[in-house]
Protein backbone atom coordinates (compact mmCIF):
# COMPACT_ATOMS: atom_id res chain seq x y z
CA UNK A 1 0.00 0.00 0.00
CA UNK A 2 1.05 3.31 -1.04
CA UNK A 3 1.89 6.22 1.33
CA UNK A 4 -1.33 8.71 1.30
CA UNK A 5 -0.55 12.24 -0.51
CA UNK A 6 -1.00 14.43 2.14
CA UNK A 7 1.90 17.23 2.90
CA UNK A 8 3.66 18.72 6.09
CA UNK A 9 3.59 22.54 5.75
CA UNK A 10 6.96 23.19 4.33
CA UNK A 11 9.07 24.39 7.08
CA UNK A 12 8.51 21.01 8.68
CA UNK A 13 11.70 18.89 7.89
CA UNK A 14 12.27 17.36 10.93
CA UNK A 15 9.55 16.10 13.36
CA UNK A 16 10.21 14.43 16.76
CA UNK A 17 7.29 12.46 18.77
CA UNK A 18 7.74 12.67 22.73
CA UNK A 19 6.60 11.31 25.68
CA UNK A 20 7.47 9.09 28.52
CA UNK A 21 7.94 5.30 28.21
CA UNK A 22 5.05 3.18 26.93
CA UNK A 23 3.16 6.04 25.29
CA UNK A 24 3.28 5.11 22.18
CA UNK A 25 5.81 7.33 20.60
CA UNK A 26 7.28 4.58 18.08
CA UNK A 27 3.83 3.56 17.00
CA UNK A 28 3.00 6.79 16.04
CA UNK A 29 6.21 7.94 14.48
CA UNK A 30 6.03 4.79 12.22
CA UNK A 31 2.70 5.59 11.28
CA UNK A 32 3.61 9.36 10.94
CA UNK A 33 6.85 8.56 8.43
CA UNK A 34 4.53 6.52 6.35
CA UNK A 35 2.39 8.99 6.23
CA UNK A 36 4.21 11.50 4.65
CA UNK A 37 6.83 8.71 3.11
CA UNK A 38 9.64 10.50 5.25
CA UNK A 39 12.32 8.28 6.91
CA UNK A 40 11.69 7.15 10.45
CA UNK A 41 14.85 7.60 13.05
CA UNK A 42 13.94 5.27 16.06
CA UNK A 43 15.62 4.90 19.43
CA UNK A 44 17.46 1.48 20.12
CA UNK A 45 16.41 1.44 23.65
CA UNK A 46 16.69 -2.73 23.54
CA UNK A 47 20.52 -2.64 22.63
CA UNK A 48 21.41 -0.92 25.84
CA UNK A 49 23.21 -3.51 27.19
CA UNK A 50 22.59 -1.99 30.79
CA UNK A 51 18.96 -1.31 30.98
CA UNK A 52 17.81 -4.25 32.43
CA UNK A 53 20.03 -3.77 35.21
CA UNK A 54 19.03 -0.31 35.66
CA UNK A 55 15.56 -1.31 35.94
CA UNK A 56 16.97 -3.58 38.58
CA UNK A 57 18.66 -1.32 40.65
CA UNK A 58 18.92 2.23 39.39
CA UNK A 59 21.21 3.21 41.57
CA UNK A 60 23.71 1.02 40.43
CA UNK A 61 23.36 1.48 36.90
CA UNK A 62 22.16 4.87 36.14
CA UNK A 63 25.42 6.38 34.92
CA UNK A 64 26.63 3.49 32.92
CA UNK A 65 22.65 3.76 31.00
CA UNK A 66 22.47 7.20 30.62
CA UNK A 67 25.82 7.12 28.59
CA UNK A 68 25.08 4.26 26.62
CA UNK A 69 21.65 6.65 25.39
CA UNK A 70 23.40 9.85 25.47
CA UNK A 71 26.21 8.43 23.19
CA UNK A 72 24.13 6.60 21.00
CA UNK A 73 21.26 9.12 20.47
CA UNK A 74 23.82 11.45 19.28
CA UNK A 75 26.05 9.22 16.84
CA UNK A 76 22.55 8.10 15.70
CA UNK A 77 20.82 11.53 14.89
CA UNK A 78 24.28 12.68 13.50
CA UNK A 79 24.81 10.60 10.90
CA UNK A 80 20.99 10.79 10.00
CA UNK A 81 21.32 14.44 9.38
CA UNK A 82 24.79 14.20 7.42
CA UNK A 83 23.17 11.38 5.04
CA UNK A 84 20.60 13.67 3.07
CA UNK A 85 18.18 11.77 1.41
CA UNK A 86 16.57 13.17 -1.73
CA UNK A 87 13.81 10.58 -1.96
CA UNK A 88 12.72 11.11 1.92
CA UNK A 89 13.92 14.55 2.89
CA UNK A 90 11.61 14.66 5.63
CA UNK A 91 12.19 13.01 9.26
CA UNK A 92 10.25 11.78 12.00
CA UNK A 93 11.82 10.49 15.17
CA UNK A 94 10.50 8.76 18.32
CA UNK A 95 12.40 11.16 20.53
CA UNK A 96 14.30 14.15 20.65
CA UNK A 97 17.89 14.98 22.09
CA UNK A 98 17.13 17.64 24.84
CA UNK A 99 15.13 14.31 26.51
CA UNK A 100 18.53 12.75 27.59
CA UNK A 101 18.10 15.53 30.16
CA UNK A 102 15.14 14.56 31.76
CA UNK A 103 16.63 10.80 32.56
CA UNK A 104 19.68 12.58 33.99
CA UNK A 105 18.08 15.11 36.31
CA UNK A 106 15.97 12.39 37.65
CA UNK A 107 18.19 9.61 37.64
CA UNK A 108 22.03 10.65 38.40
CA UNK A 109 23.52 11.93 41.70
CA UNK A 110 25.52 15.19 41.82
CA UNK A 111 28.42 14.18 40.72
CA UNK A 112 27.81 11.80 37.50
CA UNK A 113 25.12 15.01 37.04
CA UNK A 114 28.50 17.14 36.62
CA UNK A 115 30.03 14.44 34.05
CA UNK A 116 27.27 13.89 32.09
CA UNK A 117 26.54 17.55 31.39
CA UNK A 118 29.88 18.56 30.44
CA UNK A 119 29.59 15.87 27.81
CA UNK A 120 26.20 16.46 27.13
CA UNK A 121 27.20 20.18 26.49
CA UNK A 122 29.97 19.22 23.97
CA UNK A 123 27.18 16.47 21.96
CA UNK A 124 24.50 18.93 22.09
CA UNK A 125 25.33 21.85 19.59
CA UNK A 126 25.76 19.23 16.74
CA UNK A 127 22.55 17.84 17.05
CA UNK A 128 20.17 19.80 14.82
CA UNK A 129 16.60 21.13 16.73
CA UNK A 130 13.42 19.42 15.59
CA UNK A 131 11.25 21.94 13.63
CA UNK A 132 7.87 20.46 15.57
CA UNK A 133 7.04 18.25 18.23
CA UNK A 134 4.53 16.09 19.35
CA UNK A 135 4.30 15.10 23.49
CA UNK A 136 2.55 12.40 23.68
CA UNK A 137 0.89 12.63 27.09
CA UNK A 138 -1.12 9.74 29.52
CA UNK A 139 -1.62 9.21 33.19
CA UNK A 140 0.84 7.00 34.98
CA UNK A 141 -2.02 4.19 35.46
CA UNK A 142 -2.54 3.84 31.50
CA UNK A 143 1.47 4.20 30.71
CA UNK A 144 1.70 1.52 33.65
CA UNK A 145 -0.89 -1.15 31.82
CA UNK A 146 0.96 -0.19 28.59
CA UNK A 147 4.10 -1.34 29.44
CA UNK A 148 2.88 -4.88 31.23
CA UNK A 149 0.55 -5.51 27.99
CA UNK A 150 3.68 -4.87 25.35
CA UNK A 151 5.88 -7.40 27.29
CA UNK A 152 9.23 -6.38 27.20
CA UNK A 153 11.37 -8.36 28.98
CA UNK A 154 13.89 -5.44 29.46
CA UNK A 155 10.96 -3.80 31.27
CA UNK A 156 9.72 -6.41 33.80
CA UNK A 157 11.14 -4.42 36.35
CA UNK A 158 9.77 -1.09 35.99
CA UNK A 159 7.89 -0.34 38.65
CA UNK A 160 5.03 2.41 38.77
CA UNK A 161 6.79 5.20 40.68
CA UNK A 162 9.51 6.00 38.74
CA UNK A 163 6.77 5.98 36.02
CA UNK A 164 5.40 8.67 37.58
CA UNK A 165 8.09 10.53 38.56
CA UNK A 166 9.55 10.53 35.16
CA UNK A 167 5.86 11.96 34.14
CA UNK A 168 5.98 14.53 36.50
CA UNK A 169 9.93 15.32 34.96
CA UNK A 170 8.20 15.12 31.84
CA UNK A 171 5.30 17.51 31.79
CA UNK A 172 7.44 20.40 33.78
CA UNK A 173 9.98 19.96 30.76
CA UNK A 174 7.05 20.61 27.91
CA UNK A 175 5.45 23.05 30.13
CA UNK A 176 8.72 25.16 29.31
CA UNK A 177 9.56 24.01 26.09
CA UNK A 178 9.66 26.84 23.31
CA UNK A 179 12.63 25.96 20.93
CA UNK A 180 9.99 24.37 17.98
CA UNK A 181 6.03 24.33 17.41
CA UNK A 182 4.71 21.64 19.94
CA UNK A 183 1.25 20.18 19.97
CA UNK A 184 0.26 18.16 23.41
CA UNK A 185 -1.95 15.45 22.83
CA UNK A 186 -3.97 13.79 25.75
CA UNK A 187 -3.67 9.79 24.83
CA UNK A 188 -5.44 8.68 27.55
CA UNK A 189 -8.38 7.46 25.43
CA UNK A 190 -7.14 7.30 21.90
CA UNK A 191 -5.72 4.20 19.72
CA UNK A 192 -3.91 5.59 17.12
CA UNK A 193 -2.49 2.43 15.79
CA UNK A 194 -5.52 0.38 15.54
CA UNK A 195 -8.72 3.21 14.71
CA UNK A 196 -7.98 4.57 11.75
CA UNK A 197 -9.92 7.97 12.45
CA UNK A 198 -7.75 8.81 15.57
CA UNK A 199 -4.75 8.95 13.54
CA UNK A 200 -6.64 10.71 11.22
CA UNK A 201 -7.63 13.47 13.87
CA UNK A 202 -3.94 13.21 14.97
CA UNK A 203 -2.60 13.85 11.69
CA UNK A 204 -5.34 17.00 11.36
CA UNK A 205 -3.96 18.35 14.20
CA UNK A 206 -0.34 18.65 13.33
CA UNK A 207 -1.24 19.61 9.44
CA UNK A 208 -3.00 22.65 11.26
CA UNK A 209 -1.01 23.59 14.48
CA UNK A 210 0.67 27.04 15.33
CA UNK A 211 3.29 28.31 16.96
CA UNK A 212 3.90 28.18 20.58
CA UNK A 213 2.20 25.37 22.40
CA UNK A 214 -1.42 23.81 21.06
CA UNK A 215 -3.06 21.53 23.15
CA UNK A 216 -5.35 18.22 21.96
CA UNK A 217 -7.72 16.82 24.00
CA UNK A 218 -9.52 13.83 22.23
CA UNK A 219 -12.72 13.35 24.35
CA UNK A 220 -12.00 9.66 23.47
CA UNK A 221 -12.08 6.91 19.74
CA UNK A 222 -15.17 8.48 18.07
CA UNK A 223 -15.98 11.11 20.05
CA UNK A 224 -15.55 14.93 18.90
CA UNK A 225 -11.79 16.31 19.36
CA UNK A 226 -11.40 19.43 21.13
CA UNK A 227 -8.07 21.54 20.66
CA UNK A 228 -7.30 23.92 23.25
CA UNK A 229 -4.78 26.82 21.67
CA UNK A 230 -2.30 28.36 24.29
CA UNK A 231 -1.19 31.85 22.96
CA UNK A 232 2.18 32.08 21.62
CA UNK A 233 5.28 32.02 23.65
CA UNK A 234 7.73 35.17 23.22
CA UNK A 235 10.92 34.15 21.74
Amino acid sequence: MAPKSRTLPEHITYLAVEGVIGVGKTSLSNRIAYQFNARAVLERAEENPFLSGFYRNRKAFAFQTQLWFLLSRFKQLSETFVQQDLFQPTTVSDYMFAKDRIFASLNLDENEQALYSSISRILEPGIPQPDFVIYLQASTDVLVKRIEKRGRPYEFNIDAAYIDALNQAYNHFFFHYTASPLLIINSNDIDFVNIPQDFEDIMGEVVRTKSGSNYYHPLGSGGRPVIDERKDRQR
